[in-house]
């Protein structure tokens, strides 16, 4: 069900506003947010872009709903302000990554909400498992691979343990002792080629000069 005009709903809870503005056919963040809320709930509206600094007045937010929104892009800054949110639920968009520094800007995030969105596993998505790696304080939920067909249904996580995984250190190292130990082994059978070589056709082989030998020639200086 969509109002025909903007219907503000709000809870009072200890004293601390949390307002609603589901089910209402919204496709753009209203710029007349109260400054006062620390819950905002957005669900279930037509909101495909959240646009640089959409929240940026909203710095007593703590938990935001966007979920059911059919969410496809998130410009870098649009959850600037937001410097004291907990809870963030983008669960059933249309989300395929994030892009670079788009979480940025919160830094007491603690519950990250991501299920039923089609994420793609290629190199885009590693920003967005650098930041959770980087924040193990933050909870989250649902980050699986979408597509391509091969990775679907695995955990970001392990897909991106195979990319990583292509070349290993100890694979390197196992590798170059291989390499090494057929070198030597070739550096072997040559010394025993040529002692063979010696034996038979030692009159083809030149002969390393004696000692003795090299003494017996016997200089003589012109005048």
């Amino acid at each position: 069900m969509c109002f025909a005009h903007l219907f503000w709903s709000y809870k009072s809870i200890n004293r601390k506003l949390w307002f609603h503005l589901h089910y209402q056919c919204l496709n753009h963040i209203p710029p007349e947010l109260p400054l006062e809320m620390v819950g905002l709930d957005m669900s279930n509206n037509i909101i495909k872009h959240l646009r640089p600094k959409q929240f940026l007045l909203s710095k007593e937010l703590k938990l935001l709903n966007l979920s059911s929104n059919n969410l496809q892009h998130i410009d870098t800054a649009a959850f600037a302000g937001l410097l004291h949110l907990r809870e963030l639920d983008l669960s059933n968009n249309s989300l395929q990554y994030f892009q670079y520094s788009v979480l940025e800007d919160l830094y007491f995030l603690r519950r990250l909400t991501l299920d039923n969105n089609p994420w793609i596993c290629d190199y885009n998505i590693h920003y967005l498992l650098y930041w959770l790696k980087h924040h193990p304080s933050v909870s989250y939920t649902g980050l699986i691979c979408s597509e391509p067909q091969e990775f679907r249904g695995w955990r970001v996580e392990d897909y991106v343990k195979t990319y990583n995984g292509e070349c290993p250190v100890d694979k390197y190292m196992e590798e170059n002792e291989t390499g090494q130990g057929a070198q030597e082994g070739s550096e072997n059978e040559a010394q025993e080629v040529m002692g063979e070589m010696g034996e038979g056709q030692g009159q083809l082989l030149p002969q390393p000069i004696k000692e003795k030998e090299r003494n017996a020639f016997e200089i003589i200086r012109l005048s």
